[in-house]
């Protein structure tokens, strides 16, 4: 692969779209995710922005369109090594649950032939920036709350230090005290290691504490791109509108970058 051009876009959807039998669940769609910056995937249940992210990360195929990562289409035979370049955090964090965190952070270095030094290194840093120790890390997932295994998910996404960092509704099923803290994590983790984000989640609050680029999709197609401050003063339809208004704990003065 071509080595990272900051001024290109990392990745790159060019008119893709997918159908699940009869249903459209993402109509014809064209967005380029800038290197270095958060992009926040944001709508209602339903609105396509899973599946959205799933194409970006070659586990779902699309029905028409290119996806491009790092200038290069995301081709069967080109997925494998592309993958090693992005981390992926889901909603309950995907842990496996017959190992320990550290196994579970650990698993793909140890595949990949990684020394044990390098291994033991990686996770010390990880586990610091995370604000983990080792004594969660030695429990298995029944054992640690929520929050920890989120901070164990994130660990496991970045140990191969990858350029692409995809998360899924990664904070929707914690208590709103743990989601505050993490939120926060989140956001000073983001700004220290200047990856490229993609974010999915349903909370404007949330999208605009940590995004840099909103994408609000409904019905299957990007209804508005841009900033906080463009669906807020100059949005794109009523619905725009609707769906700010719905979010009730939304305050644009305390969450705006």
């Amino acid at each position: 692969m071509p080595s990272l051009d900051p001024t290109r876009p990392i990745l790159k959807l060019d008119s893709v779209s997918k159908r699940f039998g009869t249903s459209a669940a993402l109509r014809e769609t064209s967005l380029e995710l800038p290197t270095a910056r958060t992009t926040v995937l944001l709508g209602p249940s339903g609105c396509g922005k899973t599946t959205l992210l799933r194409l970006m990360l070659g586990l779902l195929r699309p029905d028409t369109g290119r996806v491009l990562f790092r200038g290069e289409e995301l081709t069967e035979q080109a997925l494998q090594q592309a993958r090693t370049q992005m981390g992926y955090v889901v909603q309950d964090g995907g842990l496996f649950p017959h190992l320990t965190g550290l196994d579970n952070v650990r698993l793909m270095a140890r595949y990949l032939g990684w020394s044990e030094p390098r291994i033991r290194e990686r996770i010390a840093e990880l586990a610091e920036l995370v604000k983990l120790p080792d004594a969660i890390l030695a429990r298995h997932p029944h054992e640690i709350s929520g929050g920890q295994k989120q901070r164990v998910a994130l660990m496991r996404a970045l140990i191969l230090d990858p350029e692409l960092l995809f998360l899924d509704e990664p904070l929707g099923a914690l208590d709103p005290m743990v989601r505050a803290d993490l939120q926060a994590d989140l956001a000073m983790i983001f700004e220290r290691l200047r990856k490229s984000v993609v974010l999915v989640t349903h909370d404007l609050a949330e999208a605009a504490f940590l995004g840099h680029e909103l994408v609000l999709l409904q019905g299957g197609r990007i209804l508005q791109q841009g900033s906080l401050s463009d669906l807020l003063t100059r949005p794109a339809a009523p619905f725009v509108t609707d769906f700010v208004r719905a979010q009730r704990s939304f305050d644009s003065g305390t969450v705006s970058r």
